[in-house]
């Protein structure tokens, strides 16, 4: 059975669109109860009111602002930037006094290094580090190889605990002597120079021939 031609200009049927609240949400629906009356230019406006969340914090940050302009430039409730930096390190400079008072540093002024003498611990730790690193020159004792005679009561740079502390850690370059400042640590050398005052006068036998000065 033969069907009648279709007509190109016929008017197609067009379902009907569920108006339920669902299909306004999925595309579906009747496009009155989603568009309102506004129409610029032929374009129309749909009604998708903007989420509460979205809402609530907009009227937030609008009522936010007075009040942090009221604080921080009329009432100073709010403290600036300058005002929290200054804070900042007034409360970092007392952490490092209280760190210092707490763990103080090892002191090698004049003084202190007198003080060092006839530490039994800080000489004991000072020998150590003799035979490690400087009996080579100076022998197991003391009594001088290539370097000077250590045992004997004469110095070439000085006596004093402080001038032979200095002599430790700068070194003696054109005697061929390494500065160990920079390879010991304060106390160490403070050890050291204690040990090396502690065998100061005790002339051990078959020792170098005293250089320098007398000490006093």
């Amino acid at each position: 059975m033969s069907q009648p031609p279709s007509t190109p200009n016929a008017p197609k049927h067009v379902p009907e669109r569920d108006t339920n609240l669902g299909a306004l949400f999925y595309g579906g629906g009747n496009d009155d109860q989603v568009i309102q009356g506004h129409k610029y230019d032929g374009i129309r406006e749909y009604a998708n009111p903007m989420p509460g969340w979205w809402v609530w914090l907009f009227v937030l940050c609008v009522l936010f602002a007075p009040a942090y302009v009221l604080g921080m430039y009329v009432f100073d409730w709010i403290p600036t930037y300058e005002e929290n930096l200054a804070a900042s390190q007034a409360d970092l400079t007392d952490t490092r006094m209280a760190y210092a008072e707490a763990n103080p540093g090892f002191q090698t002024d004049a003084r202190a290094l007198d003080g060092y003498l006839g530490d039994a611990p800080l000489i004991a730790a000072g020998q150590g580090l003799f035979m490690a690193n400087c009996a080579a020159c100076h022998g197991q004792q003391g009594e001088g190889l290539i370097g000077p005679n250590l045992t004997a009561t004469y110095a070439i740079h000085g006596g004093e605990p402080a001038a032979i502390f200095r002599v430790i850690t700068e070194g003696v370059i054109e005697k061929g002597m390494t500065p160990w400042g920079a390879i010991l640590t304060d106390e160490e050398r403070a050890g050291v120079m204690a040990y090396v005052k502690s065998i100061e006068g005790t002339n051990v036998p078959g020792g170098k021939a005293p250089e320098g000065d007398p000490v006093n």
